[in-house]
Formats: structure tokens, C-alpha cells, sequence
């Protein structure tokens, strides 16, 4: 078993390399704690799980995603009910284009999601499911900081927004539903 002080997340008092390996072995309704700042790989979520990032900043290096467009800094699959919460999601380099890739029903609290490099297009993409933006979240890009749009025949998305935080970058609706219901935004 992996010493947990040596670790950079923990599920329980089971420590884990990379944030990647703690997901994978997450079971579901499980949480996934970041105990150090992190660099690695983009991460694929196919299950119900909470990542709570603890104050903590994970920065991916590597896009994950389908072949040939292995660009996503966190990719959340249908059909799953994921949280993110407490912390900090950026990337480095120019190989991720988008921060989190998501078809999933999806909560954001307390975070902080930031394009650090002018390399993304979009911070969260919404292209399935429920998701709420709340705490104080602040979204932070030149580019897309999210959008609402429909992709192929996945559920229309719901985007809310109910943040304290900022969101700095454009606002994408197309084909999916906005409700904005806090926030304070630098693009009209």
C-alpha cells in the first residue's frame, strides 16, 4: 500500500501517484482528495465521484480523449454524476486545448479553472447534462470560459450559474440551456 504522505491523492488512507491512478481505482459515490500540487496526464471519469481538490492545484501537461483528439485536460463521460470542488484546474504547455470536456451531470464548487497558457479554447465545455457552477468559482480565459451546446444525440445541456466568483472569457449557447443566477462576468 502506498504510503499517503508520499502520495500525490488519496482515496481513505490509500495513496495514489497520480491523480489518474486514484480515479481509475475510485469506486463509485467515492472521493478522490489531491493532498499535493500535481503535474500529469489529462484524466478520463466514467463513474460517479467526487474529486475534491483540497486547496490544492492540479495542472495537466498531456490532453486525454477520444483517438486522435487527445486534447482535454479532464474528460467526464456520460451518464455520470461528477463533483470538482476546492482547488485549482490549469494546464501547461499547448498539447490541452480544453480544460474539462464534459457530457455528464456535473457540479463545480469553490474552483478555480484557469487557461494559464492562451492554449485553450475552451475552460468547460458542456456538451450533455446538468451542470451547476457554484461557491465561489471563478472561470479565468481569453477564450470560451464555457458553453452550453448540444453535441450529436447526447441530452440538450442545462448550464447554471450561481457563483460568487468570476467568469472572465465568452459564453457559448448553442443548442443548450443557460441560467445565470450570480456571478460576475467581464464579457457581456
Amino acid at each position: 500500500m502506498k504510503k499517503v504522505k508520499d502520495s500525490v491523492a488519496k482515496i481513505g488512507e490509500q495513496g495514489y501517484e497520480t491523480l489518474a491512478e486514484a480515479v481509475a481505482a475510485a469506486q463509485a459515490e467515492e472521493t478522490v482528495t489531491l493532498i499535493a500540487d500535481a503535474t500529469g496526464a489529462g484524466v478520463v471519469i466514467d463513474k460517479n465521484i467526487t474529486i475534491d481538490f483540497n486547496g490544492k492545484t492540479y495542472t495537466a501537461n498531456k490532453g486525454v480523449g477520444s483517438t486522435g483528439t487527445e486534447t482535454l485536460g479532464l474528460q467526464i463521460l456520460k451518464d455520470n454524476y461528477v463533483t470538482l470542488k476546492n482547488g485549482t484546474l490549469t494546464s501547461e504547455g499547448d498539447k490541452v486545448k480544453m480544460l474539462v470536456q464534459n457530457y455528464a451531470n456535473l457540479t463545480v464548487v469553490d474552483m478555480n479553472l484557469v487557461d494559464a497558457t492562451g492554449a485553450i479554447q475552451y475552460v468547460l465545455s458542456n456538451n450533455s447534462g446538468n451542470v451547476v457552477i457554484k461557491g465561489n468559482t471563478n472561470i479565468t480565459t481569453d477564450a470560451v470560459a464555457f458553453d452550453a451546446c448540444k453535441y450529436a444525440n447526447y441530452a440538450i445541456p442545462t448550464v447554471t450559474v450561481e457563483t460568487t466568483g468570476t467568469i472572465a472569457g465568452a459564453i457559448e449557447v448553442t443548442g443548450g440551456n443557460l441560467v445565470i443566477k450570480g456571478g460576475t462576468y467581464t464579457v457581456d
